[in-house]
C-alpha cells in the first residue's frame, strides 16, 4: 500500500483541479447538442390554446425510427419487381428486413437506455427495431424534447414547435408520437 505524502497529496489535488477545468472549459460534448425534428407537431389545429398542459398529466409516446439506407431498399424493392433481376420475388421475412434495413441493435439499445436516463418508462419496443414506447410526465416530455405543449378545450393537447433530439440520433429518430392528441385532416380524395 502506498504512503501519501503532502508532494503526492498536491499532485492529486492539482489533477483533480486540472481535470474539473478541462470539463468546465471544454466545448460541450455532443451529448448536449440537440436538433429539431422537423414536421414532428400538428400544423394547423382548430381552436385557439387554452392553456399549458398539466406538467403531471401522464403521456404514453412512440418513437419510430428510420430505416436504414433507403437507397438499398429502394434499389431492393425495384429489383423485387423485375423479372431479369437475381432478386424476382424473393421476399425478406421481418427478421431478414430488420437485419438489412433496421436501426442497428446497439443504436437501438443506446435509444432505449437514453429514454431510461432521462426518467421515462420504457413500455414496450418492436422486435424489428422499428418502434419504442415509453411513458412520462407532460413536464418532463417538455423538459426533454424542449417544447411546449399546450391545451386545446377541454381534452385536447398539442406540442405547439418541434421536439429536439439529441444531434447523435438525428440519423435514427424519425418521429415521435404522442406529445399531441390531435387528429389530423386528412382529404377523403384528392
Amino acid at each position: 500500500m502506498p504512503r501519501w505524502n503532502r508532494s503526492s497529496a498536491w499532485a492529486l489535488t492539482v489533477g483533480v483541479l486540472a481535470g474539473v477545468l478541462l470539463l468546465v472549459c471544454s466545448p460541450a460534448s455532443d451529448a448536449h447538442e440537440t436538433v429539431k425534428l422537423r414536421g414532428n407537431h400538428p400544423t394547423a389545429i382548430a381552436g385557439r390554446p387554452t392553456g399549458r398542459i398539466d406538467p403531471q398529466r401522464m403521456l404514453t409516446m412512440t418513437m419510430s425510427l428510420k430505416l436504414r439506407d433507403p437507397q438499398a431498399l429502394s434499389r431492393l424493392l425495384s429489383e423485387q419487381q423485375d423479372p431479369s433481376s437475381p432478386n424476382y420475388h424473393r421476399w425478406l421475412t421481418p427478421q431478414q428486413f430488420a437485419a438489412r434495413f433496421g436501426p442497428e441493435p446497439a443504436q437501438f439499445k443506446a435509444l432505449k437506455d437514453w429514454l431510461k436516463k432521462q426518467g421515462f418508462e420504457v413500455v414496450s419496443s418492436s422486435g424489428q427495431r422499428r418502434t419504442i414506447t415509453f411513458r412520462g410526465s407532460a413536464g418532463r416530455a417538455q423538459r426533454v424534447f424542449k417544447t411546449k405543449i399546450l391545451t386545446y378545450g377541454k381534452d385536447s393537447y398539442a406540442n405547439v414547435d418541434d421536439p429536439s433530439i439529441p444531434a447523435r440520433f438525428a440519423d435514427v429518430i424519425g418521429a415521435i408520437t404522442g406529445l399531441d392528441n390531435v387528429m389530423r385532416a386528412m382529404p377523403l380524395s384528392r
